[in-house]
Formats: structure tokens, C-alpha cells, sequence
């Protein structure tokens, strides 16, 4: 049996201090175990991982085209028509084009009915950075949905994008060129201005009562009440028709212009519907037309580029008459029955206040 040889003298040797003084007994020895930083670390990756994610759906969801449709829509819901049009671009969009905002201001919109009173966010396609979101109005009584386009807009934070809404598709009124005196415009009883050009109004979703007064008389406006809806057509284009006095003015220069037509000495009157066909080159002398019907006619709409048009309901006729001496040196009289006479074109006032006829090109 062997013994241990350190047992005795680690249990015989006495502790050395120096000046003499016991030392304090040495503490227990231990062995320290490793920490697991490993497993602290995926903890803490795993709650940062989940505290991003939440924040990325949280702020996905901020952010989404329907949350950053709805200050619009809660502004135009409210009657604030101004700062809504200033939101989408809609009233900077329209002065581009030439188009007048001068009825895009809450005091202007506060005369049309029927305005939005409510809503409610439907659907939302989004592709390629462009979101189209379904919007239903109730309007009237009547529920009213259209959609609304926005696009995505590098917002500054990570990769997250901000929408930006574009102009809507919000609808008009065009009060056309007359080209003889100007225009008082009023909606809802208030009169908003004196046109005296082609303007196109852009107006907010509603219903507009519109009335437009001529200065001179010689026509007016049968306006309807405006259903103005969010579909982006032109929603009323105000056509001015004639007065009594306007067509007696009208009438008689369609009739000025047939008779100059029939008081000519040519077998070919310059635009006019009667001609006599002269190609063998005969040489006519002593011309005379003489009318035998009027034509009957009617002004149908008005132009504003050509003024009001006329249409002839039926044609008139006129018989020619003229002596005639051929090259080869025949001669004689000729005639014909039963030219046709019609009146298709344009009547217009000038600022001196004469009314003229503007055939078509025959």
C-alpha cells in the first residue's frame, strides 16, 4: 500500500506572512463556469428582429395609400374644397391647361348641393408604385364610388415609400365664346363673374344651379341644374340659343345672303348652291336667276368656333336663264329649271352688331 506523499506535508507546512503576522486563510478555490453569450445574443437579435418587424407593419400600415388618402378625403368631406384641390394638385393641374379654379374656393363650392357628405375607403390595387384606391360618396341621398390614383414617393426612411396623391379627375363647366357681348355667370342665385371668352370652369363633386345672362339679348342659356359628377368627363358645356330678336337677326341675313346669290350675274355664283356646268367653256351674257322656292330652314346648335349653325329642313329652287355663243361659233339661249338652293353654314354677330351668313364650301 502506497501513501500519498503530499497528504502530511500539505497538512505539517504552516503559512509564511511577513512580520510575523498570521496570514488569513486562503478562500476556497472555485472554477468559473463559461457564460453563454451565444445564447444572449440570439435573444437579443431575435426581440430587435421583432421590434423591426413591428415597427416595418406598423409603419407600412401609417403609411398605406388609404391612410394618406383620407386627410383629402376627410377635407373635402368637411367643405374644404380649397385645401383639398391644394393636397392632390389638382387647382396647379388646371391652371396648366388654361382651365379657371375661380370656382375651386369653399366660399364658391358652399353654392352647389349635393355635395360629398360622407365616405368610405373601399379596395386598393397597387403595381409598379401606382395604388388606385376605391372611394365610395354618398351624395344626395345617392351613394356615388370612383377611385382615386396615387404614387409611391421615396419617403427618406429605409425602404419605405410615401404616396402622393394625383390630381382627380374632378369635372367642368365650359361657358363658350359668343364672339357678340359677354356673359354674367351666377351659380345658385350669386352671381361669380362676366365671361366674355371660352372658359372652362373646374368645379367640385356636386349639383350646380347656373344661370347665364347675355348683354345683349340676342340669345340666352337654357340651363339645367348640373349633376357634376367625379368621373372626369366635361360634365356641361352651356350652349347659347337665339332669342325672338336673335332669329329675326339671324333670318334675315340667311335670306340677304340667298338673295345675293339669286340678284347674280354669273352662271356660277361664288359660294352658292346653285351653278350652271359650263365645261365646253360657252360664253354666257345677260345671267338671270330667278327663285322659285325659298329654302326652308332652322338653326340647330351653336359653334364656337363658327356661331350658330343653320340646317336646311327643305330645299328651295331657282331657274336660270342666259344667252349663250359657243367657239364654234353657235349661239342661242339656254335654261334650266329646278336648281337646287340650300343654306348649310354659320350665322355670327359682329361686335357692330351685324348679323352674317357663312355658307359651307360647296
Amino acid at each position: 500500500m502506497h501513501e500519498d506523499p503530499t497528504v502530511g506535508a500539505a497538512d505539517a507546512a504552516e503559512p509564511l506572512t511577513r512580520g510575523g503576522s498570521d496570514a488569513p486563510a486562503a478562500p476556497p478555490s472555485h472554477r468559473l463556469r463559461p457564460v453563454a453569450l451565444g445564447g444572449v445574443i440570439a435573444a437579443t437579435v431575435v426581440v430587435a428582429a421583432a421590434w423591426v418587424v413591428g415597427a416595418s407593419v406598423s409603419l407600412t400600415a401609417a403609411t398605406a395609400p388609404s391612410v394618406m388618402l383620407q386627410p383629402y378625403l376627410d377635407e373635402l368631406e368637411d367643405g374644404h374644397l380649397e385645401r383639398a384641390v391644394a393636397m392632390d394638385g389638382t387647382a396647379a393641374a388646371a391652371a396648366e391647361l388654361g382651365y379657371s379654379v375661380d370656382l375651386l374656393t369653399d366660399e364658391r363650392y358652399a353654392l352647389a348641393t349635393d355635395r360629398p357628405t360622407a365616405y368610405r375607403v373601399g379596395a386598393t390595387r397597387t403595381e409598379n408604385g401606382v395604388a388606385t384606391v376605391d372611394v365610395a360618396f354618398e351624395r344626395g341621398g345617392k351613394r356615388q364610388t370612383t377611385a382615386f390614383t396615387l404614387r409611391a414617393q421615396p419617403s427618406g426612411f429605409l425602404w419605405f415609400s410615401a404616396w402622393r396623391i394625383e390630381p382627380a379627375s374632378l369635372p367642368t363647366i365650359t361657358v363658350p365664346t359668343v364672339r357678340f357681348g359677354a356673359l354674367d355667370l351666377s351659380v345658385g342665385g350669386e352671381h361669380v363673374g362676366t365671361v366674355d371668352e371660352t372658359t372652362v370652369y373646374v368645379v367640385g363633386p356636386g349639383k350646380y344651379d347656373i344661370a347665364a345672362d347675355s348683354t345683349t339679348g340676342f340669345f340666352d342659356f337654357a340651363v339645367p341644374s348640373v349633376e357634376a359628377e367625379w368621373d372626369g368627363r366635361p360634365t356641361a358645356y352651356l350652349y347659347p340659343t337665339l332669342t325672338a330678336l336673335g332669329q329675326e337677326g339671324a333670318t334675315a341675313a340667311v335670306r340677304a345672303y340667298v338673295d345675293a346669290c339669286i340678284a347674280s350675274t354669273s352662271y356660277e355664283p361664288e359660294g352658292c348652291s346653285i351653278a350652271i356646268d359650263n365645261s365646253e367653256g360657252d360664253e354666257m351674257s345677260g345671267v338671270t336667276w330667278l327663285l322659285t322656292r325659298g329654302p326652308e330652314f332652322e338653326f340647330s346648335e351653336y359653334s364656337a368656333t363658327a356661331g350658330f349653325l343653320v340646317t336646311t329642313t327643305r330645299r328651295g329652287s331657282a331657274d336660270f336663264l342666259a344667252a349663250f355663243a359657243s367657239a364654234s361659233g353657235e349661239y342661242g339661249i339656254v335654261t334650266a329649271e329646278d336648281c337646287e338652293v340650300w343654306v348649310d353654314g354659320a350665322v355670327v354677330l359682329s361686335t357692330d352688331g351685324t348679323w352674317t351668313f357663312d355658307p359651307y364650301t360647296w
